[in-house]
């Protein structure tokens, strides 16, 4: 070859370029076109893959926004075992085939078990031998075989899938340089040391509509009739994905699905069984093991927290450190999806994390000393926001030590938000404190809890908890203590309607107050049974109940106790007037009991006091100021949350409105009532229906 020019001006396959070469042997594999693997698996819709159609359309999104910005695209898939990172990945890989020309990289990363943990180096071997680097060819170090990787991928439109990632720098050593590229990584840890422009998104369990379909699908027909089962199967699952199939692929062929729940639910996690193994233990036991030897233990307390949702306050006082310290131990379990934050300072289990937690418990953890904390702290935070709620006169010495957890106008709003956000643990307080030996908490628990559940119309839950505290009050041999009890039976009683063991439990208290001269106990007994008389219609034995409980307190109560007790002697004695056709007697009764109420800043009283007003002004044909204090009430009622009263507040609306001839505004006050009782499980609600059709 006497002269050469090196030069290519015209697009070529494969292009060899040399200066001088005796013998040239080229194996280009039969290719003319560069190779574009696709290691994509099948299909999870081929296998039961459901639901995921958020997280679908949230991938879409930031799919094409990078495509816009001319940007790759990283998220990082993270959640617990199970939970269908990898499905939701592969579905959407699968729906989106057509747009990645360049190729398709599918690579395990096994992260979640440390003995079996893919090296970069190991992984890019397999990208690079798709692409038809193999043998001699292929780089020697992880270093070069990532430097090939991205050279030969630096143009194509890509995806890789990164599954099971053990650490941001096992991820990091995989990612393509390319633009046009798309990188889907799942984890069990959050990844947050992998880098800006890295999108999160962490998965959650199901919705409940969603795990009570994937559930009913194994039982076909008969699905509608077993509903009740499902729910409850479902939230023992945690509505965990995984959980739900394995559970649903038990369903078929029980004799009764209810009494087969009601067996697995309360040990789930040991029931979970596939070809006779547990996946879910050895799953939980590799992120267990993963812990520092402090955050295990954080981690198996906080298996006997009794719910699943909990505060940082509360975590502190159970595992007994500061809230600073505490929270960096929830952080780093959060990071091993072995709790979620939920909120500002506030974190979730799932229930069969909490199980497994709360298998690891040994000898050495001392969880009585944490469930005794964990009551302590619960008590004072429900006093806080007890004496918000009202002001009544409470037993327990340790009120005087109490300072309300909010003040001003939105107060008792604020207060009954921050108890609702707490309710499925309060009501298994008072049974811990019993086991614990607290028994005085026990007690002074159902005081505490008794404005909260009253003005939520939580009764049965006041049902369930109030035989504790008459049993608590009887071991310490408290006879006032006793008296609260019997006498917050008795009330829970009457609030649904069940009078003849409200009556036992109010004769019951009186009885143990006339014998321990308790002048404060017989006059709420006695207060009690007119009420009770006055739901029998019995209006003149109501009046005389409460002319008893008047003259006790002016008989025998303190000057500064009086005024309370009076005003309800008002409040309640002006009602049953009202409803026995006396109207004027009862106007300035409640006009005086409402002005006591509301400079009290009792919210639920002041209500109570405006309906019957409404009521009162109503009896007399006085509509304006009807209509006046029926609004006024509506507006307490929804302020308080008192679901029952608000709707007989419409109620009353409702006929005021038909009475002016607002037909069309009637209507829609009844079927808001009916939509309310309906709620509450109360009949009336299809009569209220009945009468709008």
């Amino acid at each position: 070859m006497d002269e050469w020019h090196n030069a290519n001006n015209a697009p070529v396959g494969n292009l060899l370029q040399v200066g001088r070469a005796e013998h040239v042997v080229m194996n280009l594999g039969g290719h003319s076109e560069p190779v574009c693997p696709d290691m994509l698996r099948k299909d999870p819709t081929h296998f039961g893959f459901t639901n995921r159609t958020a997280e679908l359309a949230e991938l879409d999104r930031l799919w094409r926004n990078a495509e816009r910005a001319g940007n790759p695209l990283v998220v990082v898939l993270s959640g617990m075992m199970g939970i269908g990172k990898s499905l939701t990945a592969l579905r959407w890989a699968h729906r989106m085939r057509d747009e990645f020309s360049g190729g398709i990289f599918f690579g395990e990363l096994h992260g979640s078990n440390p003995a079996e943990t893919r090296s970069p180096g190991e992984v890019l071997g397999r990208f690079l031998g798709r692409l038809g680097l193999t043998g001699a060819a292929l780089p020697a170090t992880e270093e070069e075989r990532g430097d090939a990787f991205c050279e030969i991928t630096a143009h194509r439109r890509i995806l890789v899938i990164l599954d099971d990632a053990a650490s941001a720098a096992q991820v990091r050593a995989l990612l393509p340089s390319s633009p046009t590229s798309a990188v889907l990584v799942t984890s069990r840890r959050e990844l947050t040391f992998l880098g800006g422009g890295v999108v999160p998104m962490r998965l959650a369990p199901f919705e409940e509509d969603a795990a009570i379909a994937l559930l009913a699908g194994s039982l076909g027909d008969g699905a509608e009739a077993e509903e009740a089962a499902l729910r409850k199967l479902s939230s023992a699952c945690g509505r965990h994905p995984m959980a739900l199939q394995v559970a649903a692929a038990q369903l078929p062929g029980r004799s009764s699905i209810s009494s087969y729940v009601d067996r697995i639910a309360p040990d789930l996690l040991r029931r979970l069984e596939v070809d006779g193994e547990r996946p879910f233990d050895g799953a939980f036991e590799f992120g267990y093991q993963a812990l520092s030897a402090d955050q295990q233990h954080a981690y198996r307390m906080l298996g006997c927290h009794p719910a699943t949702e909990f505060s940082l306050d509360a975590a502190a006082a159970l595992l007994g450190h500061s809230v600073a310290d505490t929270e960096d131990l929830l952080r780093a379990l959060s990071r091993a999806h072995l709790v979620v934050p939920v909120g500002l300072g506030r974190y979730s289990i799932h229930a069969l994390v909490r199980q497994h937690a709360k298998a690891k418990l040994s000898a050495g953890d001392d969880s009585r000393s944490a469930l005794r904390r964990t009551v302590e702290h619960y008590h004072d935070f429900v006093m806080a926001r007890d004496v918000v709620l009202s002001k009544r006169r409470r037993l327990s010495a340790r009120y005087e030590k109490v300072f309300p957890a909010h003040e001003g106008e939105r107060a008792s709003e604020r207060a009954l938000d921050e108890l609702e956000a707490e309710r499925e643990t309060l009501s298994a307080l008072v049974g811990i404190a019993v086991e614990v030996g607290l028994a005085d908490r026990a007690w002074q628990l159902c005081e505490s809890l008794f404005s909260y559940y009253t003005d939520r119309n939580y009764f049965v839950d006041l049902i369930e908890i109030l035989p504790l505290g008459i049993a608590a009050a009887e071991r310490l041999g408290d006879p006032r203590a006793l008296v609260r009890m019997h006498s917050h039976s008795g009330s829970a009683y009457y609030a649904v309607r069940e009078y003849r063991a409200a009556q036992e439990q109010f004769e019951l208290s009186y009885d143990i107050a006339e014998a321990n001269g308790d002048d404060w106990g017989q006059q709420s007994a006695i207060e009690w049974l007119g009420l009770i008389h006055e739901r029998r219609a019995e209006f003149d034995e109501a009046l005389r109940c409460f002319e008893r409980s008047r003259g006790i307190v002016e008989k025998h109560f303190a000057t500064d106790r009086r005024p309370r007790p009076l005003a309800l002697y008002l409040m309640h004695s002006g009602r049953v007037l009202t409803r026995a056709g006396r109207a004027p007697e009862a106007l300035p009764r409640l006009a005086e009991a409402f002005d006591f109420f509301v400079g009290l800043g009792e919210q639920a009283n002041s209500a109570k006091v405006a309906l019957s007003l409404a009521e009162a002004h109503l009896q007399r044909n006085d509509l304006a100021a009807a209509l006046r204090w029926g609004r006024k009430a509506l507006e307490l009622c929804r302020a308080a949350r008192m679901a029952a009263d608000q709707a007989e507040a419409l109620e009353l609306l409702a006929e005021l409105s038909a009475r002016s001839g607002d037909v069309q505004a009637a209507a829609d006050q009844r079927r808001e009532a009916a939509e309310i009782l309906t709620v509450l499980g109360n009949r009336r609600a299809q009569a209220l229906l009945a009468r709008e059709s």
